[in-house]
């Protein structure tokens, strides 16, 4: 997990979000020496009512639209000369599922690609491709929204929320290798959220004092996790009080960082329905580039269920 990418799989539908993103990974691949697939996925219609005269328009149309199709990925390969550069043309029923399927046919270690920024009704009955590749890709994906600075994907310091956990762990160790190769710095932060009891309770459960000993412990732990996990890497730790997820896109945006190193946890998808995850709630809300990471016990998980 902690290996630098070597192949990074970029997918675009053409859009000025993607076309960010493939920006971000052509200056990434360049300074990894890494290569660049970019991808474009043709969804296919699968419709049996269509007679057979229609299925052979629909067909041609298809054809047609996959030439235009390659000359717009030829045309959307990264302006770093030196970087090496394959365009896919991949049909499938699923955006989100043909991308992780290519992902691994193309042996990629890194997927980079950009958000759309849907929130409200239509974010929770459709929800995003991008955050769907999150959940379900076996290697790390390096998400981009809308409203990033184009001429701001420099990555120069690295913010790497740890809560201590298995997932937390492997995104630091990345973010770690990450900083190492790019030459950033990394502050390591923890968020202690406070619990808010009923007033019928009518006592003070959580007074100022046992929040200052969570956040001292906070910070021993983090350094420890800093000693263990970064090997070397000058790291600063932080400690702050809040709600995680928007504690985080704060903290990210006064910074300012260029780009947040996160785990992600496997949740069902009730879970997902209801509650989501901090991650995705960050990719969702900040402007900022954010690198999800799966757990080593994630991936395993994922072993015994396939």
């Amino acid at each position: 997990m902690s290996e630098l990418p070597r192949r990074v799989l970029v997918p675009t539908d053409f859009s000025p979000t993607a076309s960010r993103a493939l920006a971000l990974a052509s200056r990434l691949a360049r300074r990894l020496d890494a290569e660049v697939h970019v991808l474009n996925v043709n969804i296919l219609l699968d419709d049996p009512h269509l007679d057979e005269e229609r299925l052979e328009q629909v067909q041609q149309l298809l054809e047609h639209g996959d030439d235009k199709r390659r000359e717009a990925l030829r045309d959307a390969d990264p302006a770093e000369a030196e970087v090496r550069v394959t365009t896919h043309l991949v049909r499938g029923i699923s955006a989100a599922e043909t991308i992780t399927e290519s992902a691994k046919e193309l042996e990629c270690d890194l997927v980079v690609m950009g958000t759309h920024g849907r929130r409200g009704l239509r974010h929770l009955l459709l929800g995003s491709v991008a955050e769907h590749v999150v959940r379900t890709a076996s290697v790390p994906v390096l998400t981009v929204h809308p409203d990033a600075a184009p001429d701001g994907l420099d990555i120069r310091r690295i913010l790497v929320p740890h809560d201590f956990s298995e997932q937390s762990a492997a995104a630091v160790a990345v973010a770690g290798s990450w900083a190492e190769a790019l030459g950033a710095s990394l502050t390591l932060l923890h968020v202690v959220e406070p619990v808010v009891y009923p007033d019928l309770y009518a006592v003070d459960l959580q007074p100022a004092d046992m929040m200052e000993r969570f956040e001292r412990r906070s910070a021993e732990a983090l350094e420890a996790a800093s000693a263990e996990l970064l090997d070397g890497v000058e790291t600063e730790v932080r400690v702050a009080t809040g709600r995680a997820a928007d504690t985080i896109v704060e903290i990210a945006a006064d910074g300012p960082f260029d780009l947040v190193v996160m785990g992600t946890r496997g949740l069902s998808a009730l879970e997902h329905l209801l509650l989501g995850s901090v991650a995705e709630q960050v990719l969702r809300t900040t402007s900022i580039p954010v690198l999800t990471v799966r757990g080593h016990d994630q991936d395993d998980q994922d072993a015994q269920d396939d």
